[in-house]
């Protein structure tokens, strides 16, 4: 018998309960220090969204790697300075009951021009990696998750979308390897096997794995999302405890639809996993319509950009504030906040921002 889900019941991903099917997104506040460190204002927003309510928190992508970093302000998990500011991270979230996964994640062609930035291919102005680096970066991962463990945190999540480089890998247009990691999709996922191989003598049932993977490519070619069912069915074969579900070109969305249900539910039809949901809620309607047809946590980011208090919103029937202006992509380089919509100011992004200017001068 299948049972109506309930935004508001209780559920779980492996072993870990959560009060409800509410996620929050990973999210990139840029509220690290330049150095890579966990900052006071940084914890505070997970403060306040665990206030709200949430059943589970995922964190901004941090690096495994500090050579090989998104950007300035992206956080370095195996820093030994933020072991601390982990564990009061995770403490704190957890004094209100939600749970936190950290997202982690190596850049790829994201990664900073300050840095030699390291691809499946060596395409563009960048430097391929070689097999003994997809060793060390399976390794770095390895240690990575151990310690996030280690300070607290409820699960890892995997970054196998929007360009990053386990999605490069995936991707033919940046996978162009003739090796054992190139060519047939087999290959092009034969890292991520390795990875979850390795990841899964560690996780126990308080502790899980998951992934984020996109649902269709820039290019929008008619098999990707076969191979992405293929690569899903691999990850629940793999270890893999959940999936979110995500996309490509996300920003040129204006539907009032979730973006990626179709896709979504196509996937949670061929496996027997967790499915978790990103792209355009903004209202219980939405949730309940998506709930209903298969999918199994609704995710959002925007709508917490805007108002982090949403989740309460939400009980009392309210729709997000945010009008998907885009803003928050680019808003936190000239304005010390982080939604057009809102009037505080976080002094981090002042401290960056004068940091920055020092710096290039």
């Amino acid at each position: 018998m299948n049972l109506k889900k309930n935004i508001w019941q209780k559920d779980k991903i492996g072993g870990l309960e959560l009060n409800n099917r509410i996620v929050r997104s990973a999210t990139n506040e840029h509220l690290g220090s330049l150095e890579g460190h966990v900052t006071d204002d940084y914890i505070k927003v997970y403060e306040n969204l665990a206030k709200s309510g949430i059943g589970l928190i995922i964190t901004s992508h941090m690096a495994i790697d500090a050579n090989q970093r998104a950007e300035c302000t992206h956080i370095c998990a195996n820093d030994i300075e933020n072991e601390k500011k982990f564990k009061q991270l995770t403490d704190t979230v957890h004094r209100y009951g939600s749970k936190i996964i950290a997202q982690i994640s190596y850049p790829g062609h994201h990664g900073s021009k300050m840095q030699v930035v390291k691809t499946p291919s060596g395409l563009g102005q960048t430097e391929a990696l070689s097999q003994e680096d997809i060793k060390e970066y399976i390794k770095k991962h390895i240690e990575t998750i151990k310690h996030l463990k280690k300070v607290g945190f409820d699960g890892v999540q995997l970054h196998m979308a929007h360009g990053f480089l386990l999605s490069e890998f995936l991707y033919p247009f940046y996978n162009k390897r003739t090796d054992c990691y190139g060519g047939a999709v087999n290959n092009r996922y034969r890292i991520i096997h390795e990875l979850l191989d390795e990841a899964n003598k560690i996780k126990d049932s308080n502790f899980v794995l998951i992934s984020k993977i996109d649902s269709v490519s820039k290019s929008e070619e008619s098999e990707f999302l076969n191979q992405q069912i293929e690569i899903c069915k691999w990850q629940e074969r793999d270890g893999i405890d959940a999936i979110e579900v995500s996309g490509a070109n996300f920003k040129k969305y204006n539907q009032t639809t979730p973006y990626f249900l179709e896709n979504a539910v196509k996937i949670k039809d061929n496996v027997n996993i967790p499915i978790i949901l990103v792209g355009g809620f903004r209202n219980t309607q939405q949730m309940e319509d998506a709930l209903s047809k298969g999918i199994d946590f609704i995710s959002m980011s925007r709508p917490f950009i805007a108002d982090e208090n949403f989740v309460q919103k939400l009980k009392n029937g309210e729709r997000s504030i945010c009008t998907n202006c885009n803003k928050c992509f680019e808003i936190f380089k000239t304005e010390y906040k982080c939604c057009s919509l809102r009037k505080d100011k976080i002094k981090q992004y002042e401290i960056n921002f004068n940091e920055n200017i020092l710096k290039a001068n």
